[in-house]
């Protein structure tokens, strides 16, 4: 979903003048709950009834797929965004969603993706570190979010306390 939001935004940057189907990000979104529901449940069946070659090609498969097609999209995508962004016009102050973005998506790479690329290391029988450093940096991106979350909502031009259900509803109003 991180993939199919960053790609969203940038392509309504970019395409600005376009006009896009309406329900274009719910359509993505659901193609995407889909293929992952799939990936794990195949995932899940093979390793579950012990087909331990097929479970390995599986998982391999589903390691690859976020390697060479969502980590680079979304890595592209935040790019440009980040670009355009910051070389377009300097009337517009990024919004809170473009700047939650910027956060999460760096955040992301540098913590989350190491453990898909132990694991993906671990189907070769190779490791570079230990499993408890890959697993405190899943554990502390996942905890961050509420956090990036919250101040990007609770900032405008001051920094103030609110609720987490207005900090949400001020992330993702736009």
């Amino acid at each position: 979903l991180l993939t199919a939001i960053s790609i969203e935004r940038c392509v309504s940057i970019l395409c600005s003048s376009i006009r896009r189907p309406q329900h274009l990000s719910s359509v993505v979104c659901v193609l995407l709950w889909a293929l992952s529901i799939a990936v794990i449940a195949a995932v899940t069946s093979l390793c579950l009834f012990h087909e331990h070659e097929h479970c390995r090609v599986a998982l391999i498969s589903m390691y690859i797929l976020n390697f060479l097609i969502f980590a680079p999209l979304m890595v592209i995508s935040t790019t440009t965004l980040f670009i355009k962004v910051h070389c377009g016009s300097q009337q517009h102050q990024p919004r809170r969603l473009h700047i939650t973005i910027f956060l999460i998506v760096p955040l992301f790479l540098l913590l989350a993706l190491p453990l898909s690329i132990w694991n993906f290391l671990q189907q070769f029988s190779y490791a570079i570190v230990s499993s408890q450093v890959v697993f405190l940096l899943a554990c502390i991106n996942s905890s961050i979010n509420p956090f990036i979350y919250f101040l990007v909502g609770s900032c405008r031009r001051h920094c103030s306390l609110v609720s987490f259900k207005v900090v949400f509803q001020r992330v993702f109003e736009e």
